[in-house]
């Protein structure tokens, strides 16, 4: 229900947008369209290798292994491994959030998934080496990753306490 409520809300804030850019008969609208275009041709690539390889990924997790490693039972190691795994996963949001899912369907449990999801989202080494370092500066990223370090083992072990 949340999904179907969200998907209304961002189809409504769209053709507000787009309706008052349409009013302003400044070609704004024509921009935002060449713009959603551009996007999307850039996008819809990766979005779709993205899906594909997280389908993968789902299919191909050993359930036994998953269990073992990162199950409710697996304690701080198993917050580690599922924050590490986190950081060194590249992709976006697709393929994190379907990884986390997968890991729970096979029988992760709760917070090392949690554990897994702030990892990526805090920590993720792709954005930090891409994105992060060259924009920031290497002093401030390392100080940022410093504070953040502890933040997934720590939500992660009390998602754990409190899924049991």
């Amino acid at each position: 229900m949340a999904l179907v409520l969200f998907t209304i809300l961002l189809w409504t804030a769209t053709a507000t947008l787009g309706a008052i850019a349409f009013r302003r008969s400044d070609g704004t609208f024509a921009g935002g369209l060449r713009d959603a275009a551009r996007e999307a041709v850039f996008i819809a690539p990766r979005l779709c290798i993205g899906i594909l390889g997280a389908g993968f990924v789902a299919a191909l997790l050993p359930a036994d292994l998953v269990s073992a490693y990162l199950g409710a039972g697996s304690g701080i190691v198993g917050l580690a491994g599922a924050s590490f795994a986190g950081m060194i996963l590249p992709g976006g949001p697709v393929v994190a959030f379907a990884v986390g899912a997968a890991a729970l369907e096979a029988g992760a449990g709760h917070g090392q998934v949690v554990s897994f999801v702030l990892g990526w989202l805090l920590l993720s080494s792709n954005r930090t080496l891409v994105w992060e370092i060259p924009i920031m500066g290497t002093r401030f990223v390392l100080f940022r990753m410093g504070l953040a370090m502890p933040i997934p083992l720590t939500i992660g072990y009390f998602i754990s306490l409190l899924a049991n």
